[in-house]
């Protein structure tokens, strides 16, 4: 069962059309897992059973019938709990929103279903989607599968639990400061963060579903990367307003074998503290890649200054959230902004500032982004991708206090909870797409991932290069305690 289970999805799209199995059994299985294991992980806060059973029953009656398949007909998927599905709560994690019931889907879930999946439910979320921790007052607490006192990293931490446990085969979610890549480090799945404006993220939002928002991708997570490749097909496109006058055509991978990549490895910068079982990791990778042929640059540094530029990303991230501020909390900030005045190492001014910050000051904050930008493209130009950390360490235990109180431990060290920010906007500020594979496990026995990051819109370029290194590295392995 483990075996079949843990199988990719386009294998198992391929076994469907193929009729060595049914989608009704795929779903069955998954829905045993869920049963049997969610109550020690809760990673699936919304059961869609029923419906998810019809839909499963049509797929192999139209497979019977002999009628075009789509490339994920049959396979269970799930989405994140911030994606609008007909007819389910989209809360965000919120109690004023546990009414607030979708009426139509979102795109992606318009686009999953489409291409034939089937969606069996919604994974947890932290409130807003906005923390490492996937923990709310409406749906409790979700635990990562290879320990449960520990994290399994947010905002898509159900997600990665649920393709870590086996309950699903794909999951969309989406990120804004690492919601994709840091649960599937912590637990040891992979991701792919777009190129920024490359899937479409209407009815992923509180308020307006077609409201833009700056910096927010909505992106695949699965076992696998062939997995993520194929989710990108399905996921990637203009959003529907967009459609009729424009289409997506993301160029080829620069190279198709690990021997002819060129790969700049940075490990650490000063603005956080990398632990050593990642850098490990890192190693590794590098090590793998470099005796495949590949030309590896050890001494590669970002083309910018990585203090300035973490502090821009803040007043950018803080800035496209500050919208959703209610009046009292944007009360609260404008108070904390005057009260921090201008002290350059405090990290709760610097992220009040960002919120009640002018479009002027924005404007400014933008134009630095672009001058990132143009470093970014002269960079790769010598390099195909940058090979990275995701995070400063593997999953940390549960912290319920405020997350500006929070430490993390690296190496016996304190760093602040925020400073991890500088491995996720490293991407994230510059539009640029963005892999996370597994990579081993620590010491301690936890997942270990690293990200594999490429220029703008080369997506195809970020995921063939992660596939190529997943084959040499070995790639998904499950829980001890999920298998059987």
């Amino acid at each position: 069962m483990s075996e079949a289970i843990y199988r990719s999805a386009s294998r198992l799209a391929a076994a469907i059309r193929a009729g060595e199995t049914t989608a009704a059994d795929a779903l069955e299985g998954c829905i045993d897992r869920i049963e049997r294991l969610d109550g020690a992980f809760n990673a699936v806060c919304v059961r869609m059973f029923d419906e998810a059973r019809g839909a499963a029953r049509a797929a192999d009656a139209a497979r019977a019938r002999g009628e075009r398949l789509g490339p994920l007909h049959g396979v269970p998927v799930t989405v994140k709990e911030a994606y609008d599905v007909a007819g389910t709560a989209t809360t965000w994690g919120l109690v004023e929103r546990r009414d607030h019931v979708a009426v139509a889907d979102s795109e992606v879930v318009r686009r999953l279903r489409a291409a034939g999946a089937v969606i069996l439910g919604k994974t947890n979320v932290p409130p807003n989607v906005m923390d490492w921790q996937s923990d709310n007052p409406l749906y409790g607490r979700t635990c990562n599968p290879w320990d449960v006192a520990r994290t399994p990293g947010g905002s898509s931490g159900g997600s990665a639990v649920a393709l870590a446990a086996g309950y699903a085969f794909l999951e969309a979610g989406s990120d804004i400061g690492g919601s994709l890549r840091n649960p599937a480090h912590f637990c040891g799945v992979c991701a792919h963060k777009p190129s920024f404006g490359v899937v479409p993220d209407s009815g992923h939002r509180i308020g307006d579903p077609e409201e833009a928002i700056d910096l927010l991708v909505c992106g695949p997570m699965a076992r696998h990367v062939e997995d993520l490749e194929l989710g990108m097909e399905v996921m990637a496109g203009p959003e529907p307003r967009d459609a009729p006058a424009w289409r997506l055509e993301l160029p080829p991978a620069r190279r198709r074998r690990l021997a002819d990549l060129r790969i700049a490895v940075v490990a650490e910068e000063p603005v956080c503290r990398v632990g050593q079982a990642v850098k490990d990791a890192v190693e590794r990778v590098a090590a793998a890649c470099e005796n495949a042929g590949a030309r590896v640059d050890r001494a590669a540094t970002l083309p910018f200054d990585s203090r300035s530029a973490h502090r821009t990303f803040i007043r950018l991230l803080r800035g496209a959230g500050a919208a959703a501020l209610s009046d009292e909390q944007l009360a609260i900030e404008t108070g904390l902004a005057a009260s921090a005045g201008d002290d350059p190492s405090g990290y709760r001014g610097l992220v009040a500032r960002a919120f009640v910050q002018s479009h002027r000051d924005w404007l400014r904050a933008d134009a630095e982004r672009l001058t990132i930008r143009r470093a970014w493209s002269s960079f790769f130009q010598a390099y195909d991708v940058l090979l990275c950390p995701v995070a400063p360490t593997p999953a940390w235990p549960h912290d319920p206090r405020d997350r500006y109180d929070r430490i993390i431990d690296v190496d016996g060290v304190g760093i602040g909870y925020f400073d991890q920010l500088l491995w996720s906007g490293v991407p994230i500020m510059s539009y640029l797409p963005s892999t996370a594979i597994p990579a081993g496990l620590s010491p301690q026995g936890l997942p270990v991932g690293v990200q594999v990051v490429a220029d703008y819109l080369e997506d195809r370029t970020a995921l063939a290069a992660a596939r190529m290194i997943e084959a040499e590295i070995g790639g998904f392995v499950p829980p001890p305690s999920c298998v059987g």
